[in-house]
């Protein structure tokens, strides 16, 4: 018996298992760009992405496929490491949706966007609750902020309807330019295609795939949400949330001090998010 090497067998297909149960390929170029967008070079990307297919097995799931790539990060590069876990924070900011539109308010408020969330307002016919309405330029957008804890569900054509149903409603009132449908995954593809149709703009993980995607909005201005960070446990993460600090950023603010003050935790943990938070945006 001979022992082929995985990266010599080009007839050799590794299916792995999506967070949805679905089996697909493993997609190599996928995989390396994912590392490439964190701040690896092509050649660094190649060399784990070597590693890493060498270790995996059939049907591997996604999820441990991100925690093999972190361990491998943390001995190259812990700012990349943390960075690489933007999906997974941003799942650990609920359990509620609110606080995804609390976190996408900061982030657009530092596009320069002048956000109000969770607002009742009347419409032609009713009242309805917009998640966010963003202002910025004399222009205005009723923005409909889909969130979910499961990282293979998607936003389907249902969301998308009635999206642009609340908006038809609204926007004469309110001067509304345009509907944004914000999710932290993915669309179906009808409701790609329905949004498309109608001029409707959609916002989600991967999507656009240039330039406007949500991570894309997100690690442009390294604008990662706290709970990225290795020292925050679900504790932690909830004094943030109940004092609306959703920024990692936004630790530098503090020294170790009145972080610990402010949000009841004790000195040393303080010391090491702020030292975490600083990592991040080297």
């Amino acid at each position: 018996m001979t022992c082929v090497s995985r990266s010599l067998s080009y007839n050799y297909v590794m299916l792995i298992t999506k967070a949805s149960g679905e089996k697909v390929e493993f997609d190599r170029k996928i995989y390396e760009a994912s590392l490439q967008r964190v701040g690896l070079t092509v050649e660094e990307a190649r060399q784990i992405g070597n590693e890493i297919y060498q270790d995996l097995h059939s049907e591997i799931s996604t999820e441990k496929i991100l925690e093999k790539t972190q361990k491998v990060l943390k001995r190259k590069n812990q700012s990349i490491a943390i960075k690489y876990g933007l999906k997974k924070a941003i799942m650990r900011l609920g359990p509620a949706g609110y606080y995804f539109e609390k976190y996408m308010s900061a982030v657009l408020s530092a596009y320069g966007y002048k956000t109000k969330y969770n607002q009742f307002i009347y419409g032609r016919c009713v009242q309805h609750e917009v998640d966010i309405i963003a202002e910025r330029d004399r222009e205005k957008f009723m923005i409909e902020c889909k969130y979910h804890t499961n990282p293979g569900r998607k936003s389907d054509l249902k969301v998308a309807l009635y999206t642009y149903a609340r908006f038809l409603d609204l926007k004469d009132k309110h001067n509304f330019k345009e509907p944004v449908l914000m999710t932290n995954t993915l669309c179906t593809t009808e409701a790609i295609r329905y949004a498309k149709c109608m001029g409707m703009k959609i916002i989600g993980w991967h999507y656009p795939a240039r330039g406007e995607s949500l991570e894309h909005y997100i690690e442009s201005k390294k604008l990662y949400p706290v709970s990225i960070l290795g020292s925050v446990n679900n504790q932690i993460n909830k004094k943030f949330r109940d004092g609306n600090l959703f920024l990692a950023l936004d630790l530098l603010k503090y020294t170790p001090k009145r972080l610990a003050k402010k949000f009841h935790l004790k000195e040393h943990q303080a010391v090491r998010l702020i030292k975490e938070a600083q990592i991040l945006q080297s």
